[in-house]
């Protein structure tokens, strides 16, 4: 069976990415330059570098309440390895936790309009991703940094204006203002990068990987097994009880 890739070869014990030597980039180029290389097959700008790792520092934590971190730190609790444990908190990554930037990413790269978008997920009775937070109800304080930095480097385009557009949209058809959420920003930010929306989790995925790892290891370490909910903390509302 043939594997075909564009990505990396091996060669008289010399592996390339991208036509470049590994050992060529070890110790000259960023992490975040070398993402850009195994993504799209170039280095990136100087602005293009700075923004990326903008949007990875944005994502790092967000609290042990998050379900990716409380996940981890309750698997390694019972005693599984740290991949293990890492692997379940980034498979609680779903459409309500970092990817949303998928399908907000896909909204924006898609050719309707934002009223045939917001239409069409009212209509579906759908929540339109990448706006709305639980704790952030004026602004979400990170995608206001983040849109900031973006406008001072020069890669406040037309993904970012979009993805206001949709909010006024979304405010038009509701009558509600929902903030632009982390999601969202991150969304916007790679769509001008040109990256595709369909690898957005995976940025969401990289930059909160240290947060994962450092309260998995402070779990291992500081804490006693196991963990699991309190009684006070669970409602019953099954069948009533026999004596």
């Amino acid at each position: 069976m043939k594997w075909r890739t564009k990505i990396s070869v091996h060669k008289d014990g010399t592996l390339y990415i991208r036509g470049h030597k590994l050992l060529d980039l070890i110790g000259k180029y960023s992490f975040s330059e070398a993402v850009f290389l195994m993504l799209r097959g170039a280095f990136p700008e100087k602005y293009e570098e700075e923004i990326l790792n903008t949007i990875l520092v944005a994502s790092i934590e967000h609290g042990i309440e998050a379900p990716s971190t409380f996940v981890t730190r309750t698997v390694a609790s019972t005693g599984n390895s740290f991949n293990t444990a890492l692997s379940a908190g980034i498979l609680t990554m779903g459409s309500w936790h970092g990817g949303a930037i998928e399908g907000t990413a896909r909204n924006l790269q898609s050719n309707k309009t934002p009223e045939a978008i917001v239409s069409y997920v009212l209509e579906k009775k759908e929540k339109l991703p990448g706006y709305g937070h639980k704790l952030y109800e004026v602004e979400d304080p990170r995608t206001t940094i983040i849109f900031k930095r973006a406008k001072e480097l020069g890669c406040y385009g037309k993904y970012i204006a979009r993805a206001y557009a949709l909010q006024e949209e979304l405010k038009r058809q509701t009558g509600k203002k929902l903030v632009i959420n982390i999601d969202g920003a991150i969304a916007a930010i790679i769509s001008e990068l040109g990256f595709d929306w369909r690898i957005g989790k995976f940025f969401f995925i990289l930059g909160r990987l240290p947060g994962l790892a450092a309260h998995l290891y402070e779990e291992m370490v500081d804490e006693k097994p196991y963990r699991r909910l309190d009684t006070k903390d669970i409602e019953y509302e099954g069948p009533s009880l026999k004596d």
